[in-house]
């Protein structure tokens, strides 16, 4: 992998995230309204106005303000403030986490969101893929003892774990999460948790694992942006040792500096109750997709797969393609249907080699974050698109 070329995926997304009439191509939540996001923490619109109003432009603290950095602190047990920077989204995080780590082998779930492999790449570091595979369904499934025994092998000093994973829409075991941990103990990894779609995975509770432990090693990114359809608040986090977080801080001073203050007012008004109806409403829009998209996968003569069993993405199998060729003009059927997806080979996870069809890229990967009163059509165009 050449680490000078282009963030494809991103350029590929942008060819088409705002013309689509069906964007499923998107790995966020329905975009939704500031109005929305207010009336869903339970912000009367008076009070609302009065605030924004009244707010001083001035510079936030440079680690965040301490009320928010307390709601994140509680989200992750054993942390503490003095654990939390916030961030201009987790694309900072991630890249001044790097930044200060200077990993030289870096292991993560491959296929990858890109900005998880790209980084390290770009700062030299070596990749080292811990395989996702498919059964002949589309079912996307990790195997705990091939993790272990690629991490022996290679021996990275740092371990990525993207939980829920992106693109497959697996939830990683705590078991396979607690295995990797003590193996990272007994090396003397780093492991660092990118959890940006922890909000969304699990059916019975608001927030889902954690990789996060109190000490040196381990840091955490994350945000809700994407599940609740708010990206454009560009509000993340990073949760870990103080020591390293103050020079994450420190080198931040000269990059965004500080978080918008009126993002961080309305990051605050979201987590100040996790409970409440705005990330309830979002987790019913995304059980409700979850259930349409397994009940069109079910009957579907054109694309296989299953839902996400976390996260708001999956990977779908086009049926019946026998060559890169083929697949191109199933995703030109797509864009005359006006459905916008993201093939798999724009996250690079086309390879030649690749036994099963989806590891030769013949796929793409699928968007939740639409209405789940437009889903079911979206979905119909993909059938007529992918149906011969």
């Amino acid at each position: 992998m050449d680490p000078l070329r282009p963030f494809f995926m991103e350029d590929y997304l942008e060819g088409s995230r705002f013309t689509a009439r069906f964007n499923l191509g998107e790995s966020g939540g329905r975009p939704i309204t500031v109005g929305e996001l207010l009336e869903g923490c339970g912000v009367a619109p008076a009070r609302a106005a009065d605030t924004f109003l009244s707010m001083l432009l001035r510079d936030s603290p440079n680690w965040g303000r301490a009320d928010l950095r307390d709601a994140v602190a509680a989200l992750h047990p054993g942390a503490t403030r003095d654990n939390v920077l916030i961030t201009t989204g987790t694309s900072e995080a991630l890249l001044l986490l790097f930044r200060q780590l200077r990993p030289r082998r870096v292991a993560l779930a491959w296929p990858a969101f890109q900005l998880l492999y790209e980084l390290p790449l770009r700062q030299g570091a070596q990749v080292v893929r811990l395989p996702v595979r498919w059964d002949a369904r589309g079912v996307p499934s990790v195997d705990a003892a091939e993790w272990l025994e690629v991490l022996e092998r290679e021996q990275p000093d740092l371990v990525v774990i993207n939980n829920p994973h992106n693109p497959s829409g697996l939830v990683l075991e705590p078991a396979l999460l607690a295995r990797v941990a003590g193996w990272a103990d007994a090396a003397g990894a780093v492991v660092v948790g990118d959890e940006h779609y922890r909000f969304l995975s699990r059916e019975d509770a608001v927030l889902g694992d954690t990789v996060y432990r109190p000490g040196a090693r381990t840091f955490v990114t994350g945000s809700f942006i994407k599940c609740l359809g708010c990206p454009g608040l560009r509000i993340g986090w990073c949760v870990g040792d103080t020591d390293v977080l103050a020079r994450v801080q420190n080198e931040k001073n000269y990059t965004t500096h500080t978080v918008n203050p009126v993002a961080e007012w309305l990051a605050y008004e979201v987590l100040r109750d996790v409970h409440g109806a705005a990330l309830g409403r979002a987790r019913e829009e995304w059980r409700q997709n979850r259930r349409t998209l397994s009940g069109f996968l079910e009957r579907s003569r054109g694309v296989y797969g299953v839902a996400p069993q976390g996260g708001l993405v999956t990977c779908l199998g086009v049926r019946d393609v026998a060559s890169e060729r083929d697949f191109e003009a199933r995703l030109a059927a797509l864009t005359a249907q006006g459905v916008f997806v993201l093939p798999l080979s724009a996250m690079e996870a086309g390879s030649p080699e690749g036994t099963h069809p989806l590891a030769r890229g013949h796929g793409f990967r699928l968007g939740l974050g639409i209405s789940p009163a437009r889903f079911p059509e979206a979905l119909e165009a993909i059938e007529r698109a992918t149906t011969r």
